[in-house]
């Protein structure tokens, strides 16, 4: 994240000068992909950022923010704008530095980074969730135009309210790791089926995409096709029997997604008699 943001901050114009990071080896590596051969970036330690920047962007683990935004006001940062990118912290988790007068803030991109190369290109038509003081959340509304210019998307902030963060981002988990767990518990189910995984996974490419397509371009109720929303009691009660013989959670998974997937149904229209069906053939009573 550190290295995908930073790059696209540099073509933008505004320079990175310093970097820092508990592992020198890997912060030097981070200004080289950041700065290339255009740039000297600086490697400090975290203390010694607000002798060289009013600016500070803390892109690390969760558990990191509260012991960074210390060493930052340890350091003397007694002004200027800090944003974090940890989309399930509010400003809150730089507390330290707030108390010491600095505008705190969260910048989260809504995308799923691996490397940085993958995150530059991804976050064009990311958007952002923003939270925060004023003057930070102008800093993080400055970063979101950067992104877009340089990279030509669409990219844009989200404003959330601090003591609404969790919501926004269980949302963002199920938009994302919630897909994960669905697509590999598809490739398990097919496994039964007799499918070796890989082609498993190119089978069901076409279908995910296709799903994903089709919800962002119709929305949820429109993109529902299959048995729960036909009404298909037989086919889900045949499905409930399958899945006696696969991985518990698989199986906790099928049934908290057709739950769900029966109230966009409801919202379709299904007959109640439709529901009824299908609620019995859920129900783990019922079998």
């Amino acid at each position: 994240m550190a290295q995908s943001l930073g790059r696209l901050i540099a073509d933008g114009g505004q320079p990175v000068v310093a970097l820092a990071a508990r592992n020198r080896s890997r912060a030097e590596h981070a200004a080289r992909f950041i700065g290339g051969p255009r740039e000297s970036i600086q490697i400090v330690g975290f203390s010694e950022l607000p002798r060289l920047a009013a600016h500070v962007l803390v892109a690390v683990s969760d558990e990191g923010i509260e012991p960074v935004a210390e060493a930052l006001a340890a350091g003397g940062m007694r002004s200027g704008v800090a944003l974090h990118t940890c989309g399930a912290r509010g400003p809150g988790a730089l507390a330290a530095l707030g108390i010491a007068g600095v505008a705190c803030g969260m910048l989260h991109p809504l995308q799923t980074i691996v490397s940085a190369e993958q995150g530059v290109r991804s976050l064009a038509d990311a958007a952002f969730g923003v939270s925060g003081d004023a003057e930070a959340i102008g800093w993080a509304d400055a970063i979101v135009e950067i992104v877009r210019t340089v990279t030509g998307g669409r990219g844009r902030s989200l404003y959330i309210d601090a003591d609404r963060l969790s919501y926004y981002h269980a949302g963002a988990v199920m938009a994302s790791n919630a897909l994960v767990a669905a697509l590999d518990a598809a490739v398990i189910l097919l496994a039964h089926a007799g499918i070796e995984r890989q082609a498993a996974l190119q089978a069901v490419g076409p279908l995910a995409r296709t799903t994903l397509d089709n919800v962002l371009d119709r929305g949820p109720q429109a993109a529902l096709t299959g048995p729960i929303v036909r009404g298909d009691a037989a086919t889900v009660a045949a499905h409930r029997e399958a899945l006696r013989d696969v991985d518990p959670t698989v199986a906790k998974l099928y049934e908290a997604a057709a739950g769900h997937l029966l109230q966009l149904a409801k919202q379709r229209g299904l007959s109640e008699a439709g529901v009824r069906a299908v609620e019995l053939a859920l129900d783990k009573r019922s079998g």
